[in-house]
């Protein structure tokens, strides 16, 4: 007889989701041959071992509905029953339809709303449920159907299936062992109201580990310790906290692949007599089939005589676990069983094909082709469970299966790169400094590849704490002519130290560039962004520098190239955090930036990188300073001159100045138009650093403040939103310290993040 039950819900239904479909027409009335019909539902009950096993409160009706569906259309809702015996009786004046019963759930469903609403069968049966909540009330919902038309016969029978599969403890020790906590992992928070054939679960399911914690450990055998919905899939799992002599541990088992409503599941908690271990298996009492599934139910094992195994596949004592090496594996396995056993189908990371069950040419035999690709570095070691079902039984059974374990690649991966199936990893855009960390085992050694006229971007530095562990570092190469977006690679080959059994991984990048210059410290991008900063397309690229292509500095270029391609490269300015650039127009007669308008975002304090394409990013106020922060007083930008900067104990700027008079925008003449170069002597191989670009704009009076070259430098500066502007008149222009307001529109000059590897 059951004990008391301890009852934790995990599946309770709160919400109903369905798709209606509206319509004004309403179903006219029968006026057929009907006669008068009878239905008689009757509600399923948790069966174990063939027997009724209910606990208390789990067959209890509270309500019942029902609703008829004609030609897809739900025409019919019936709400009043009578009771005979068990059954529910209701009349029915239908020759045809499917007439669908619902229990307990009319508080979550108006079946006259949805008929009003015009709900058609299709959507009816995707209707599903969703849980809530850890601890409810133990009532189930029922649901069935009958087709009307399929029988002329006046009274029919309806079975209608509890909504959920339960899950019974069965302690079988006598040592003293607790149950403190129960995880069920990937259960179904969703399932659909009436189940599918074969059995699924809806596409947004909400998979979620739900966890059991008992008020007071549990000691004996309780039924009832938690309810779920049906659902699939190969990674379900049951865990449990116990205390065994006073000692806490956790056991765990793999559920059935398939967990079916109005179903008992039994937790089988043993000890191991030879060993002590704990242990936990789970037994699932079929409803009526043709077999039990029982806890003494033998297991199938490997027939190792006719088995064709590689020398690196090993099976164990009991031949029920098979474990291949990492290694690209193709092997036939036998297994032992007087029944011919068909697989049933899963998510798994192999391919299994029968080669015949018990057939003249494999007579008595189950033998199986499995193939497996090579493991991945970085991919932890898999089990897989390989479940059968006996040809010619109704039912599937826990004990048919077999266990492969899948050993894992020795070589250890961490970081960014994760290999795919195809042995390649292409991260999609451009990156460089630590890629990941890559462990060999003292046998192995790895090197790089590459194709022809491949840059060497990738350097492994090994790592002094760990032997023969590598960081993988991306480098950059400065004004790389071949970046123009195309695809970069480099192959991690990973052999024996003596070169034999390589295997090759491929790395994949963007090779994008900006032109840059080197001054103090800084590389400094040549050109101001374009269009959308964060686009590398819309970029002046390293492959297509106009001044370089020109065999001109980029001073020279701005000198010498037409009007158009200079207000090309001039016209671009930003505000607040859109990345799309502002354009330099003529509006009325007056030069202003398009799109300007209020902005309560400021550009100096987002972070660094946020309007920069990957790799970039906006100067600091000091590495700024290392250019414009004079110690000599004011740097007077509308003359040629020098100054000193304390920038490395100090050193010298060199500045130039020029002026284009011949740029125009619509009808606007962009007069006097300054832009500045400025250079260390003592790092005269790197080409000058270039200052140039419109005036800001902070108000609807346009970008001309006497003149057009007050220009206002975007800077990281998140602190206070300090930044570089050029002040004053043309005969008196300086840089100064301001940080400006949000609305204010800047220029964006970026700068080449740290990088750790620069490849030539």
């Amino acid at each position: 007889m059951y004990i008391k039950k301890y009852i934790q819900i995990l599946s309770i239904f709160s919400a109903l989701f369905f798709t209606t479909a509206c319509s004004n027409d309403a179903p006219g009335e029968d006026t057929g041959n009907s006669q008068n019909r009878t239905v008689k539902a009757q509600p399923s009950a948790f069966t174990v071992e063939g027997a009724a096993s209910s606990l208390p409160g789990e067959d209890e009706i509270n309500d019942m509905q029902a609703c008829l569906f004609e030609n897809g259309i739900l025409t019919e809702v019936y709400t009043q029953f009578s009771k005979e015996g068990t059954q529910y009786v209701f009349p029915v004046n239908k020759q045809e339809g499917h007439l669908y019963m619902l229990a307990n759930i009319s508080d979550r469903i108006n079946l006259q709303d949805l008929k009003a609403q015009g709900i058609t069968e299709e959507e009816w049966l995707e209707t599903t449920i969703i849980a809530t909540g850890e601890t409810m009330s133990s009532v189930d919902f029922f649901s069935g159907m009958v087709d009307l038309g399929k029988s002329s016969e006046n009274t029919l029978q309806m079975n209608m299936v509890r909504g959920t599969a339960r899950f019974d403890l069965s302690i079988q020790t006598n040592e003293s062992v607790e149950v403190k906590k129960l995880t069920l992992k990937n259960m179904a928070q969703r399932s659909f109201l009436f189940s599918k054939d074969p059995t699924a679960i809806p596409n947004e399911a909400n998979l979620k580990d739900v966890s059991i914690e008992f008020t007071q450990p549990l000691g004996a055998s309780t039924p009832g310790i938690a309810y779920a919905y049906e659902q699939t899939g190969t990674d379900l799992t049951a865990i449990v906290d116990i205390l065994k002599n006073g000692k806490e541990m956790t056991v765990e088992t793999s559920l059935p692949s398939i967990l079916k409503r109005n179903t008992v599941y039994a937790l089988n908690l043993s000890v191991d007599p030879a060993t002590g271990e704990a242990k936990i298996d789970i037994i699932e009492w079929e409803n009526g089939g043709d077999h039990i599934l029982a806890p003494e139910a033998q297991s199938l094992k490997v027939d190792t005589e006719e088995s064709v195994l590689p020398g690196n596949v090993t099976v164990n004592a009991e031949k029920t676990l098979v474990t291949l090496p990492y290694t690209a594996t193709d092997m036939t396995l036998a297994i032992d069983c007087d029944n011919e056993l068909e697989l049933i189908p899963g998510d798994m990371p192999i391919t299994i094909e029968s080669l015949g069950g018990t057939s003249p040419e494999t007579t008595g035999k189950n033998v199986f082709r499995i193939q497996k690709e090579k493991w991945r570095p970085g991919v932890a070691g898999q089990e897989v469970k390989l479940r059968f079902h006996r040809k010619g039984l109704n039912q599937n059974y826990e004990e048919d299966c077999l266990t492969l374990v899948l050993s894992e690649n020795p070589v250890k991966l961490e970081g960014l790169i994760q290999f795919n199936e195809g042995y390649e990893f292409d991260f999609e855009r451009y990156i460089d400094n630590e890629l990941g960390i890559i462990t060999l085992p003292e046998s192995k050694k790895l090197t790089v590849e590459y194709e022809s006229g491949e840059g060497k971007w990738i350097k492994l530095e090994e790592r002094t704490e760990t032997p023969n562990s590598f960081r993988i570092i991306g480098g950059w190469k400065p004004n790389d002519p071949t970046a123009n977006g195309r695809k970069q690679k480099a192959t991690l080959v990973i052999c024996n130290t003596d070169g034999t059994d390589k295997e090759k991984y491929t790395v994949v990048r963007r090779n994008w560039g900006l032109p840059v210059t080197y001054l103090n410290g800084v590389w400094w991008c040549k050109y101001n962004a374009m269009g959308d900063s964060k686009n590398f397309s819309d970029q002046i690229l390293s492959s297509n520098d106009p001044a370089a292509k020109a065999g001109k500095t980029l001073f020279d270029y701005l000198r010498d190239c037409t009007p158009e391609e200079f207000f090309k490269l001039w016209k671009w300015q930003y505000q607040g955090k859109t990345t799309q650039g502002l354009e330099v127009i003529d509006d009325g007669g007056v030069a202003k930036m398009k799109g300007y308008g209020p902005s309560s975002e400021h550009i100096n304090k987002l972070d660094a990188t946020a309007m920069a394409p990957d790799g970039y990013e906006l100067p600091s106020m000091e590495n700024f300073e290392r250019v414009l922060n004079s110690t000599s007083g004011t740097i007077w930008l509308m003359w040629d001159g020098s100054h000193t900067t304390a920038w490395n104990g100090g050193t010298n700027i060199q500045r130039r100045q020029r002026r284009r008079n011949d740029i125009t925008v619509g009808t606007v003449a962009l007069s006097d138009l300054i832009y500045i170069q400025m250079y260390n002597n003592a790092e005269q191989q790197y080409e000058p650093l270039v200052w140039y670009g419109p005036g800001a704009q902070w108000n609807d009076d346009g970008i001309k403040h006497n003149h057009y070259n007050a220009m206002l430098w975007a800077t990281y500066s998140p602190s206070n939103g300090q930044g570089w502007f050029y002040n004053g008149t043309m005969a008196g222009l300086y840089p100064t310290k301001n940080g400006a307001g949000p609305n204010d529109t800047r220029l964006l000059r970026f700068k080449k993040s740290d990088v750790e590897y620069i490849y030539e």
